[in-house]
Formats: C-alpha cells, sequence, structure tokens
C-alpha cells in the first residue's frame, strides 16, 4: 500500500489487507493528523490493545474514524510487528541499556547518568528533561532525531550519533520501564500556575490555540507511545523545549507542536510549563485518567 508518498509491502492476515478500502482507512484517519513516518514506525501491540488505543482516539478525543474503518487500522498496526520480526528487528534490552547509562559505550558515548542519572530523574533544576516512565518508543524517537539532525542540540546531537541503533532501543528501554519519585520543588506562581491551566485545559480559540491536554491527554498524562506526558515534567526544560520548536530547532512535527507553539508568547511558555511541572505524577494521572474513561461509560 502507499501511504502518501511512503510505501511499504504488508504480509497477509487474517484480514483482506491491503485493499484499496482498507489501505484508504489509512490514508483518510490516520494521516490526517499523523506523519507516515510515525505511522510506520508503532511498538509491537496485541490486537486487543491497538482495539482500545483506536477505539480511545475515537472516543476521548473525537477521532474522525468510522466504525468501519477500525478493524482495517487496527490490522495494519498488528501487522507491522509482524514485518520488524520477520525482518529480525533487535529485541531491546534494558539491562544492557542500564550498563549504557550507567557506564557509556565503548566506541565514546558518556554515560547518560551523567546528566540525566541512573533514576532518570536529572538533577531537578531542568536543564535537562525528566525521562523516567517516558515510552520507549518516544525516547528512541528523540534519540533518533538527534542523530539525523531533525533535532538540533549541542550536547545530545553529538551524543546520539555515537549511539548504535541497539544501544538507543536498549537504553530507551531502561528509562522506560523506571517507576521514579518526584523531587519536592518550590511551588511556582499561582497565578502563573492558573494561566497555565486555562491553555492547558481549554487553549485561547480567539489566538488559535488549541489546549494542550487535547493531545497530550488529560492532565498531561502523554498518549503513549508517540505522544510524551509533560506532567511532572520540568518547568525550566518545558519552556526551554517550547522555544526550539518556535526557533526551528526542532523539525519533527512542523503541523502539529511547531505550529502551536510559534503561537504562544514567553508568558505563555512559562505558565504551560510551570503549570504541568506542579501536576500530579505520571502514575496517578494515568489512575485519573482511567477513572475518566470508567466515568465516561
Amino acid at each position: 500500500m502507499t501511504l502518501h508518498s511512503v510505501s511499504i509491502n504488508l504480509p497477509a492476515s487474517d484480514r483482506s489487507f491491503p485493499g484499496a478500502a482498507e489501505a484508504d482507512a489509512i490514508n483518510n484517519n490516520c494521516l490526517i493528523c499523523h506523519s507516515a513516518g510515525m505511522v510506520l514506525t508503532q511498538p509491537s501491540l496485541s490486537r486487543a490493545d491497538w482495539e482500545a488505543e483506536v477505539e480511545k482516539m475515537r472516543d476521548l478525543y473525537k477521532a474522525p474514524i468510522a466504525a468501519k474503518d477500525v478493524p482495517p487500522i487496527v490490522d495494519y498496526l498488528v501487522n507491522l510487528s509482524n514485518i520488524a520480526v520477520e525482518n529480525g528487528r533487535h529485541e531491546p534490552d534494558a539491562k544492557h541499556g542500564a550498563v549504557t547509562v550507567a557506564q557509556g559505550t565503548a566506541i565514546g558515548a558518556p554515560a547518560c547518568a551523567q546528566c540525566h542519572a541512573f533514576s532518570g530523574v536529572s538533577d531537578g533544576s531542568g536543564a535537562f528533561p525528566r525521562l523516567a516512565a517516558q515510552s520507549a518508543y518516544y525516547l528512541a524517537k528523540q534519540l533518533r532525531d538527534f542523530a539525523s539532525g531533525v533535532r538540533v542540540n549541542a550536547i545530545m546531537s553529538p551524543i546520539a550519533k555515537a549511539l548504535s541503533q541497539d544501544d538507543i532501543a536498549d537504553v530507551s528501554a531502561y528509562y522506560s520501564r523506571i517507576d521514579a519519585p518526584f523531587p519536592p520543588l518550590k511551588a511556582p506562581d499561582p497565578a502563573l500556575v492558573d494561566r497555565g491551566r486555562k491553555l492547558a485545559e481549554g487553549g485561547d480559540a480567539a489566538r488559535g490555540i488549541q489546549s494542550c491536554d487535547g493531545c497530550h491527554g488529560p492532565g498531561g498524562v502523554g498518549e503513549p507511545p508517540a505522544i510524551p506526558y509533560l506532567v511532572g515534567q520540568y518547568a525550566h526544560y518545558t519552556a526551554f523545549t517550547l522555544r526550539m520548536w518556535q526557533q526551528g530547532y526542532r523539525n519533527s512535527s512542523p503541523d502539529a507542536m511547531e505550529l502551536m507553539a510559534k503561537k504562544l508568547d514567553e508568558q505563555d511558555s512559562a505558565a504551560v510549563a510551570a503549570y504541568y511541572q506542579q501536576v500530579q505524577s505520571p502514575v496517578e494521572a494515568a489512575e485519573l485518567q482511567r477513572k475518566q474513561y470508567s466515568d465516561a461509560d
């Protein structure tokens, strides 16, 4: 099938795929918001898990996906894992990732723990982001973006280039599995937090700003695997990375994050960053999200 200039050959499955209608289901639904590159690089989940993810997009985020399109979309996503197995893709090794995090690599990549800590909580200053419990898919993608130049940073770009693809997968798997505590941080200005909450939850229609929660989930819990959590992330780092979007140092999402970031002024960025830093932890936010789904049912 062809996904708007990106082609892939899928193996046979228990449904007829690809076919004209099934291929159109991907083009006409998923690629409205997601890039073809993202659609082609999804993690291995069970059919039931993918069905739940697609239904969540329909029910919670009101994605305009027709019920008849759900089965072929799920079939496509499940088949991606089959292709990975057939091609002998490296199975991430979190234990080896822990060694790389602690010691670096033999060819010169420094230990991740020097900046991000072995626990993935960094140093609390916000100079380096919290990585603990962020999805492996998202972490690996950021490292690949640093290595390719899609994302530019004087520190991270050369480090990412020194990591092999297996190293990237292993380090990402390690950090994604850590449930680390949140350090007690100084409480931000309540007025700033309130402004950030309003932008995060409702956006600003007059300026064309969409709510952050619309993509990053209720309370910024994230939408794994592709969309990171913001809850509990250091305010300094969140504000900094918004500036990177605004200044063109991050180029992986020009139609979403770059577009929204450029509509935020400096005070908006500071407010959103302050709000998400003080929201509950990812574990607690995930529980809140689960309860919200249950209430909706």
